[in-house]
């Protein structure tokens, strides 16, 4: 795909600060579409919460203006439909990579595929793939690879996978749905499975289809935003996983300066709201008071 296109201009105004949903065409890098859509629509500021590789399509999610504030309360889970080769081990865990080995893949019936998910079911270790983001000794692990440097042993994290179910199976392939939390690598996932059933594997395939608490049903393709059609989801409606308590206007003055608001606040957290319903802040709560923890708004 092409992201370089010229546009007419984007004729819509939108609002200031809000969320996109974009549905990530294969082939395409993460940056790219950002790029192309902070282009379309004449962004200053914007960011994604959480990269999907060349190789796999689905969910992204463009955060602008005051909303890229919001990153660290997007994605704590993430669903993905996962399609894994079996008998075919690559340097990168997914088809972009150089096959370093193939395997003859046994008739294993469906239960033993289910059966070895179990082990992957809940808190576990995991090393991330040899191409991956992730630094060692300050340096990007796939930047080691490409140069030919050795790398005696991948870095391990700890990961939850909430779910992990078998959606089809047709060997060498099978397809599963799994959800797990921020950091968890699908590639690393194929790969270990494959390795617990002896004869190795990588990912072929994937679709992230959800970004808590984002859903890809109500995403755009990049093509619907170059013709004009854009949904945009407004800075007050963008945390609908999170409580809502709104303040009055003396709760405000003392919220944005730092201060803490008096109350009846269960532990948790909070998004904090005028009696206008704009999103202010982000707020802890202490039982008796709520503390901010991130303001959009100077006093």
């Amino acid at each position: 795909m092409n992201l370089q296109r010229q546009t007419t201009g984007f004729q819509r105004s939108i609002p200031s600060d809000g969320v996109i949903l974009v549905d990530k065409a294969s082939g395409v890098r993460t940056t790219a579409l950002l790029n192309r859509v902070k282009g379309i629509l004449h962004l200053k500021k914007a960011g994604h919460a959480g990269t999907l590789d060349p190789f796999a399509d689905g969910l992204v999610v463009i955060l602008y203006g005051k909303a890229t504030k919001l990153m660290d309360y997007i994605g704590d889970f993430k669903e993905y439909v996962c399609t894994v080769r079996l008998g075919v081990i690559t340097d990168t865990d997914d088809p972009d990579g150089k096959i370093v080995k193939e395997s003859t893949v046994p008739n294993f019936p469906k239960e033993k595929i289910e059966e070895t998910f179990r082990q992957f079911k809940g808190r576990i270790k995991q090393r991330v793939p040899l191409y991956s983001a992730v630094k060692r000794n300050g340096e990007r692990l796939y930047k080691k690879a490409r140069e030919g440097k050795e790398i005696k042993e991948l870095p391990e994290r700890e990961v939850y996978i909430k779910k992990l179910e078998l959606l089809d199976y047709s060997l060498p392939f099978f397809v599963a749905r799994c959800v797990a939390n921020r950091g968890t690598y699908m590639r690393s996932l194929a790969r270990d499975i494959g390795n617990s059933l002896g004869c190795g594997a990588h990912l072929s395939k994937l679709t992230r289809v959800k970004v808590d608490p984002y859903d890809i049903a109500d995403a755009v393709k990049i093509r619907d935003i170059e013709g004009g059609e854009l949904k945009v989801i407004k800075l007050s409606d963008a945390l609908p996983h999170i409580s809502t308590i709104t303040l009055g206007e003396e709760g405000v003055w003392d919220f944005v300066r730092g201060g803490r608001v008096r109350g009846f606040y269960p532990e948790g957290l909070y998004q904090v709201k005028n009696h206008r319903g704009d999103l202010i802040g982000i707020g802890k709560g202490e039982t008796y008071a709520v503390r901010p923890i991130k303001v959009f708004y100077s006093p």
